[in-house]
């Protein structure tokens, strides 16, 4: 959303500022005449007249409560053609911009023509078994030319009908690549995408085009979820949510609540109900359910769960508990018996003992402890002995320190996970930047190292860590 209110606010393309879509918080799948007449002169010009229908093509939307005061997101003007304008874009810019562009071009250009096909495959001259390939063969592209929509999840198998096959004709020789014995079955839905998760809420009618980034960047926010192969992951915490959300607020959480309360705003906004009743009918028994959950729900009640098992210390019961490291297993005994292990860690295995060195403050064995960062390094005779260091060894970037010109640079990580890049000296040398450091004096101060900074609004630089300069100088990617 924020890099479609970018090009809806204006784009300098060489000395003039002009916005390249239109306005971008709609659902509405309607176009301006004299947008319709602009799109069909240029698919005649630049496509030719067999690629245009005789007459325009109209579309009804599929959402319900559709926002259509404004018209359909397409580009201000169609002779703003992505591969003129993207040397005054960036890379996320040009992106968005080609997908409105070429989406708008297609909706008004003819269907594309397959024709359905089978092939069927022999082995040499045995004809006894054969095997077969349904699928399509382009004929006309029609609006494919232009463009063709990707499938959202790559690992569902396209259905038989939609599979491209090669022209092919009797008695042609394939030659056989591979030969691929797998098995499928069926398979859970997979998660969602960003694009899955929206297509879904307007499914069940939650949300506006306005407001879904906003629930899609709460459910981040919050850690109620967490990014996985561009798939949403639920937490512990976003799973301990919506399991006191289901079984408690049961009502609020349906599907057809929010639906329904829209429903019912749109028919205040419309004069046909009134919203002092509306909203007291909703309130009363909301805030007496809170009240009530309140008062009678424990804490632990939502975020214990028990387990068949005794506690080993005790023989008291032990549970699945919550805590800031996330989820473990603990006695119900807590405080009097302190006992806890990780949640996928056997009650009787052992810690991972570190076999080539002692602990170098006591002696000890070293093993590899769990804590709220992750994994690392500690002495086994913990708490008399307090040694403690990395699981990973940062590494060596073989960049001088610029401050102390003594020691090298090296990758490390900090405690939150990020990231980061410090002098092998510390804490002797204490000089650290957040950038891949670079072997290369900056031009312009001539401080003997740059870093290498990536941003979604200007791609990957070369820039001085120094403050005071401003030199920044543009590195290409593959990806760009």
């Amino acid at each position: 959303m924020s890099v479609a209110q970018q090009l809806y606010e204006g784009t300098d393309l060489g000395g003039e500022t002009v916005g390249l879509i239109t306005y971008m918080r709609t659902d509405s799948v309607n176009l301006a005449d004299e947008a319709l007449t602009e799109i069909r002169d240029y698919i005649e010009k630049r496509f030719g007249k067999k690629n245009l229908p005789s007459s325009t093509r109209i579309y009804k939307t599929k959402a319900k409560n559709a926002q259509e005061a404004h018209e359909a997101i397409r580009p201000t003007s169609v002779n703003h053609e992505p591969a003129e304008i993207k040397k005054y874009l960036s890379k996320d810019q040009f992106r968005l911009y080609e997908l409105v562009w070429k989406r708008t071009i297609a909706c008004q250009m003819i269907h594309a023509t397959m024709d359905t096909v089978a092939v069927d495959l022999a082995a040499g001259e045995d004809t006894t078994h054969l095997f077969r390939a349904n699928g399509s063969v382009l004929v006309e592209p029609g609006f494919m030319a232009v463009y063709l929509e990707s499938v959202d999840d790559s690992k569902t198998p396209a259905d038989d009908k939609d599979r491209l096959l090669p022209p092919m004709e009797e008695g042609d020789e394939v030659d056989l690549l591979n030969i691929l014995p797998e098995q499928h079955f069926t398979e859970p839905p997979p998660r969602f995408s960003e694009a899955s998760l929206v297509k879904t809420l307007e499914e069940y009618g939650i949300g506006r085009p306005s407001t879904y980034a906003s629930i899609i960047s709460t459910l981040q926010s919050r850690e109620y979820v967490e990014m996985d192969k561009k798939r949403f992951i639920p937490t512990d915490v976003g799973r301990i949510v919506n399991k006191f959300l289901t079984e408690h607020f049961t009502q609020y959480v349906d599907y057809d609540f929010t639906a329904h309360l829209e429903d019912d705003l749109d028919a205040i906004s419309r004069g046909e109900k009134k919203w002092v009743p509306l909203m007291k009918k909703f309130w009363e028994p909301f805030k007496k359910l809170v009240d009530d959950k309140d008062k009678n729900v424990d804490r632990k009640d939502v975020t214990h769960e028990a387990i068949d098992e005794k506690c080993p210390k005790c023989d008291g019961p032990l549970s699945i508990r919550l805590g800031r490291r996330g989820r473990f297993i603990g006695c119900d005994a807590y405080p009097e018996c302190d006992y806890t292990r990780n949640l996928n860690e056997d009650a009787n295995s052992e810690p991972e003992v570190i076999e080539d060195r002692k602990c170098p403050d006591c002696g000890s064995d070293l093993i590899i402890r769990h804590g709220r960062y992750g994994k690392f390094i500690g002495c086994s005779s913990y708490p008399d002995c307090k040694h403690i260091e990395p699981l990973e060894k940062p590494q060596d970037m073989e960049v001088e320190c610029p401050e102390c010109k003594q020691g090298s640079m090296f990758r490390r990580k900090s405690r939150n996970g990020k990231i980061f890049y410090s002098c092998g000296r510390y804490p002797d040398c204490k000089y650290a930047v957040w950038n891949e450091p670079l072997k290369e004096t900056c031009p312009d101060c001539g401080w003997p190292m740059l870093t290498l900074k990536t941003t979604k609004r200007r791609g990957t630089e070369k820039v001085c860590p120094q403050k005071e300069c401003g030199f920044s100088e543009k590195v290409e990617t593959d990806d760009e």
